[in-house]
């Protein structure tokens, strides 16, 4: 069953900082390798975030699916790994983006959801939502 999550404008908890992702033991998740999948043919995919970045002086568009745990790159699926625990529902997803490291954490706390971009280690997004009422 999904939970879905709406984007707000007030954060009420505090975002974290690229060194307090990046110092996260790994070793307590669970790895999984997530293959490639392409749009379904009518383009449309469940986006839970999404942001527009500079990489090496060139501009992506990067976002993800909670629900499936994907990736694409400017509309393009990408190879993944993945890191997710039985307990909480936090998710990190390991990535290439232009020859360098991306990662997207995806930190999860009760009724509320922040998704952090990285690449190299640097913060490159940050997006808050908290859950819909249906």
């Amino acid at each position: 069953m999904s939970v879905m999550f709406r984007r707000v404008s007030t954060v009420k908890r505090p975002m974290k900082q690229s060194s307090e992702i990046n110092k996260r033991d790994m070793s307590l998740k669970k790895k999984v390798l997530r293959r490639v999948q392409e749009l379904p043919d009518d383009g449309k995919i469940q986006v839970t975030s999404a942001w527009n970045i500079d990489v090496t002086g060139q501009q992506f568009r990067v976002a993800f699916s909670r629900d499936n745990l994907h990736v694409w790159i400017n509309g393009k699926a990408v190879e993944t790994t993945s890191y997710i625990t039985d307990k909480g529902y936090d998710v990190d997803l390991f990535f290439k983006i232009s020859g360098q490291e991306g990662h997207i954490f995806s930190d999860v706390e009760g009724a509320e959801m922040i998704n952090y971009l990285l690449v190299e280690g640097e913060m490159k997004g940050q997006d808050y939502q908290v859950e819909s009422s249906k």
